[in-house]
Formats: C-alpha cells, sequence, structure tokens
C-alpha cells in the first residue's frame, strides 16, 4: 500500500466520522443528541488525524534509519540494527539506546515508536523495500557480529 492509497483510507475515515450520530433516549424518545454527536465527531477526527500523521511521519523516519543502516560503517549502526530488530522482530529494546545517538537519528527512532503506537499497519510492511529489505539488513548486521 503506497502513499496515495493510505491517503485514501485516510479521507474514508474522516468521510465515515462526518457521518457519526450520537443517539440517546429509548423508544418513542429517541434523538440525535447534537451537541454530543458534535463532540464525539471531534474527538475521532483528532484521533484519525493523529494516526495519519504520526503514520507517515513514522514510515519516513524509519526510511532513513533503514538507509543509515544500509551504508557501509554508519556511526550508530549497532543501535540502529538493534532499534530496527524491536520494530520487526517484537525484540526488547534497552532505553539506552536512545541515548547518546546523533539527535536526527533519536528523533527518527521517537518518530517510528509514535507510528507504532497510532498506526493501524504494520509500518516494516509499507516502508519502501519493506520485509525483504528490513531482512537483508538485519542479516548483514549478524555477519557482521
Amino acid at each position: 500500500m503506497g502513499k496515495a492509497e493510505r491517503e485514501r483510507q485516510h479521507q474514508a475515515s474522516l468521510e465515515r466520522i462526518n457521518r457519526v450520530q450520537l443517539v440517546v433516549g429509548r423508544g418513542d424518545r429517541m434523538r440525535v443528541d447534537h451537541e454530543g454527536t458534535l463532540l464525539e465527531r471531534a474527538r475521532l477526527m483528532s484521533e484519525e488525524i493523529s494516526a495519519h500523521s504520526a503514520t507517515e511521519l513514522g514510515l519516513s523516519a524509519l526510511d532513513r534509519l533503514l538507509r543509515l543502516a544500509e551504508e557501509r560503517t554508519p556511526r550508530h549502526s549497532r543501535d540502529v540494527v538493534s532499534f530496527v530488530t524491536a520494530i520487526w522482530n517484537n525484540k526488547p529494546l534497552p532505553l539506552v539506546t536512545l541515548r547518546g545517538l546523533d539527535q536526527n537519528i533519536g528523533d527518527d527512532m521517537l518518530a517510528v515508536l509514535d507510528a507504532f503506537r497510532y498506526a493501524r499497519l504494520n509500518l516494516v510492511e509499507h516502508v519502501e523495500g519493506g520485509p525483504r529489505r528490513v531482512s537483508r539488513i538485519l542479516d548483514k548486521a549478524r555477519a557482521r557480529a
């Protein structure tokens, strides 16, 4: 699924949210709660926009981290590979991994974690190159170790 397809799904979710109506009461006394509907729509919209934004930022950050890991001698290669392993294989990640990194690398890792938290998709499957690219990086790292 490319960026255009993710955007299309995002727009479809926003349209579904716009059709939400909260109904209150019972039997013949049922009515649409307009104030509650507006509040619920606002909550759902905020959630959807946050999830979509976090996903797109996280996918871009993951791509940058993978490019860094693909380089021959990156400065923080081991930390990046540990992070990618944690994301891909649900392995534990020592929090100390996030310390002592260049700021842009640490920011990218946090963006990926944010996307991992909010995304409604598997990040590795949607980054350019997908699982094959990640597997290649992890295999190279194991061969070096």
